[in-house]
């Protein structure tokens, strides 16, 4: 890591274990990052919960056990959303990227609070969510809408089939990004003029492969470049308060891929991956 001069401190490190792959991240109002952590060698997908502010962990190597999530091994269960406290997961159905089923759990120390293993999380809507269930007639497969309580799981009304209704609540859905106040990166390219000049202000040619985030003062880039001889990659990480670099540090050295889209803005913290294994919160005030 590189400080110079008005420096970003890291508030906490987080690291997931050895062999861990960090695959997803959401965000609740009461503080929490909940994350979900991948094992490709035991295939088990585990999951995790920090106070975004303090680092503190409340859970860790989380797993649902004795519960029917377990059937699907944990390795295809995915984050859908948050809302409150609760976070709502969902597993992935045998041999196909649909879902199936929607568990609510409270990462903090309460558990799975609702389980509906019959519905399909289709989108939140504040105030319920809208799910389906998945049938067939006469061969054809049919989809019978839902709203439910986020907070019980229970029904509050029936929709029916794909209807206008339907639709166009669908519509009126705010991307998960928004709606957790998150600022994701985004490759620079020609047509991003106010990306391009903020890196060239600070001395990054258009030839560098870079993702960034331009935030009022703030320029955060992340930079990727291959080694021509072993066609490895390295991932930097630097953060300008306008034209002052006050924060730097490496992501990963010698990788097959690049370390793509592994960090984000959020409220006053940058939150990124180094590794793949650990997670760093910097405070940005």
């Amino acid at each position: 890591m590189i400080n110079t001069g008005d420096e970003l401190t890291v508030r906490w490190r987080y690291h997931a274990g050895h062999g861990a792959l960090v695959w997803q991240l959401m965000f609740t109002k009461n503080g929490s990052l909940v994350g979900q952590k991948r094992f490709a060698g035991s295939r088990r997908a585990l999951f995790f919960c920090i106070d975004t502010v303090t680092g503190k962990v409340f859970c860790d190597d989380y797993f649902f056990e004795d519960h029917p999530l377990s059937l699907a091994e944990g390795w295809f269960s995915v984050l859908e959303t948050t809302l409150g406290d609760l976070v709502y997961c969902s597993v992935c159905q045998p041999d196909s990227p649909e879902h199936q089923g929607i568990w609510a759990v409270d990462f903090r120390g309460a558990g799975v609070v609702w389980s509906r293993p019959d519905l399909v999380f289709i989108a939140n809507l504040e105030e319920e969510l809208l799910a389906c269930r998945q049938s067939s007639f006469a061969g054809f497969p049919e989809r019978h809408f839902f709203l439910i309580d986020p907070v019980t799981g229970l029904d509050t009304r029936r929709l029916g089939l794909d209807t206008l209704e339907v639709n166009a609540l669908r519509a009126e859905v705010v991307q998960e990004e928004l709606r957790q106040q998150v600022t994701l990166p985004e490759f620079v390219t020609e047509g991003m003029a106010r990306e391009r000049m903020a890196l060239q202000r600070v001395g990054i040619g258009s030839a560098t492969r870079c993702e960034c985030i331009v935030e009022g003062v703030l320029t955060v880039a992340v930079l990727h470049e291959q080694n021509r001889l072993t066609g490895l990659w390295d991932s930097s990480l630097k953060v300008w308060r306008n034209n002052s670099l006050v924060y730097a540090e490496s992501l990963e050295e010698g990788a097959e891929k690049p370390a793509l889209n592994n960090f984000l803005l959020r409220s006053d913290a940058l939150y990124f991956l180094k590794g793949r294994e650990e997670l760093v919160s910097v405070a940005l005030l």
